[in-house]
């Protein structure tokens, strides 16, 4: 045990292993981790999801406030828009946010979703959705005029459901 930390520290008293770096040694060769290239398209969309629909790897809408005087019964003042996100249960979800014009915060409590929409930059954050539901978020940043309430809407649903809502989305 002591070997390894002391050629850390004294690379000079360990000559005979000068040849690799002290950093490397620290780990036996046994349990190196074995790394591969993965592509999105190596993992394949069951095919009971597809049944003839063309599901695209990406989505992108726009969604916008409902005004106070559009509301209807059951609908949260400030946090419902006209057009929800909607997203399968039980499936892992990576979300790919930038943005446009300024800085943006895209922020969902509910789901332990929050992170930074730069123009110029791409963060990624991974999500699993384990229950049907609701989720309500906003951006949480003061980012320009009008820009104080861009809420966001999430409504999560059984996979057999998504995939009927994304059949039907995608043909419009």
């Amino acid at each position: 045990m002591l070997g390894p930390l002391k050629s850390l520290f004294w690379p000079a008293a360990s000559a005979q292993q000068a040849d690799k770096p002290a950093l490397e040694n620290l780990a036996s060769q046994s349990r190196r981790p074995k790394l591969q290239d993965v592509k999105a398209e190596d993992y394949a969309t069951p095919e009971k999801y597809l049944e003839g629909a063309e599901i695209p790897t990406f989505y992108q809408f726009q969604s916008n406030m409902v005004a106070d005087e559009d509301l209807k019964p059951g609908m949260v003042s400030g946090l419902e828009v006209d057009k929800r996100l909607t997203l399968p249960t039980r499936t892992h979800i990576r979300f790919l946010v930038t943005g446009q014009d300024v800085l943006h915060s895209f922020s969902i409590p509910s789901l332990g979703l929050k992170t930074d929409a730069t123009p110029g930059r791409i963060n990624r954050i991974n999500t699993f959705i384990q229950r049907e539901g609701v989720f309500y978020g906003q951006c949480s940043e003061l980012c320009g005029t009008l820009h104080g309430f861009m809420p966001i809407v999430v409504e999560a649903v059984s996979p057999e459901t998504y995939a009927a809502h994304a059949r039907k989305w995608y043909k419009e």
